[in-house]
């Protein structure tokens, strides 16, 4: 953990009281601050106050004003609440300012350490935990138009605060869905410190908000809107180099698969929700001569064009998962009846570095309780890539 603070303390008067159910100490102190954001001093006094009852853990808080520089050069105080945690070693600051340069402090996740550096003198280190292991990072929303062919994807981005930059992972949604069914996941990787998009595909739901028709929409349109999203994604400042991860589900994960082929070298890593790669299979046996398919037809509440099912019948999504170096997570339920679990073990048998996790009696779509074992095991997955 690198610091972000470092407040050398110097301990002043000592008040104590003791009671019937235990005792309190009260330490008063001062001293000096440095870091790469802020450098000042305590204002008189800080308090450390230290409470044990009997028969509970030693409770610790230490409250103090800090007056000084950021690094932008401007005058500022910042409020410290300092509670101690595991005896005390280790606590858990939380940061008030009215420097607008170091506004982030307020919501950032903080972990400080406490040690001995000389007579009645402790050092407190000051640093950002690490929000891919502890949670609960503050993050905030933008909506972004991104440009594709002539039409326009509609994008949600979910950004961490703090100074980044972060790993990035890009959601794509099913078959006549939207990005916001990927929701709760989006807050829950956001929290966790990742920079997440959710996109509508154009066309690829009666309810996009991106634009586009229906009949025009394939998986090889879509394709090419999840590139424009990577490169997007790519470009932005929040985002690390070389930890961008894509997610696909069902027809997304087909989607997610063939994207991930012609920019490899730009994707990390691949986690896929029960991918539908029986989709040219189905679509081969619905029309075995290519001749025969419609000008439109309506599939599931969509209202499909020809170049739907001519883009499904000419591809083989096992030759495109052969070709891909990057680790795949592929979680797959093990009673759907819309892609079959044999799809996934296909996969897993052609796939160079496919991970294959059955998640028993879940269907095509995961309950609840599935849901939030994919979302955990997708971020232990992404941990491991990057560490």
């Amino acid at each position: 953990m690198k610091d972000i603070l470092q407040i050398k303390v110097f301990l002043e008067e000592m008040m104590e009281v003791d009671g019937i159910s235990g005792g309190v100490r009260m330490i008063a102190f001062t001293g000096e601050a440095d870091g790469p954001y802020f450098k000042g001093k305590i204002l008189p006094y800080g308090v450390d106050t230290q409470k044990a009852i009997k028969g509970a853990p030693m409770q610790l808080s230490a409250r103090y004003m800090l007056e000084g520089t950021d690094y932008t050069g401007k005058n500022c105080r910042l409020f410290i609440e300092n509670n101690g945690v595991e005896n005390g070693t280790v606590t858990k600051p939380k940061i008030c300012t009215d420097s607008i340069a170091l506004a982030w402090l307020e919501k950032a996740v903080l972990v400080g350490s406490i040690e001995g550096c000389g007579e009645n003198q402790i050092m407190i280190h000051i640093g950002q935990a690490n929000p891919l292991q502890d949670g609960c990072s503050a993050y905030q929303m933008q909506v972004c138009g991104i440009p594709v062919r002539n039409d326009r994807v509609i994008a949600n981005l979910y950004l961490p605060e703090g100074q980044g930059p972060f790993p990035a992972i890009i959601l794509s949604h099913g078959y006549n869905g939207k990005g916001r069914d990927f929701q709760k996941e989006a807050t829950f990787f956001a929290e966790h410190g990742l920079v997440v998009c959710t996109f509508d595909f154009c066309g690829g739901s009666v309810h996009s908000d991106s634009s586009g028709d229906t009949k025009k929409m394939s998986v090889l349109t879509e394709k090419e809107d999840l590139k424009a999203v990577i490169y997007f994604i790519k470009a932005r400042r929040e985002v690390a180099k070389d930890q961008l991860f894509l997610l696909g589900a069902s027809q997304g994960g087909l989607v997610t698969t063939l994207a991930a082929k012609e920019l490899s070298e730009d994707i990390r890593g691949l986690i896929l929700y029960y991918p539908a790669f029986c989709i040219p299979d189905d679509w081969r046996k619905e029309y075995p001569d290519p001749t025969l398919i419609p000008e439109s037809r309506d599939v599931w509440g969509m209202n499909l064009g020809s170049c739907y099912f001519k883009a499904a019948v000419s591809l083989d999504a096992y030759e495109v998962l052969e070709k891909l170096e990057q680790n795949i997570l592929l979680l797959h339920g093990e009673k759907d009846l819309v892609v079959p679990l044999s799809y996934a073990k296909k996969a897993a048998e052609i796939g160079k570095n496919v991970i294959l996790r059955v998640l028993p009696e879940e269907g095509h779509g995961f309950s609840m309780e599935a849901a939030e074992k994919a979302m955990k095991c997708t971020l232990a997955f992404i941990q491991e890539q990057i560490k």
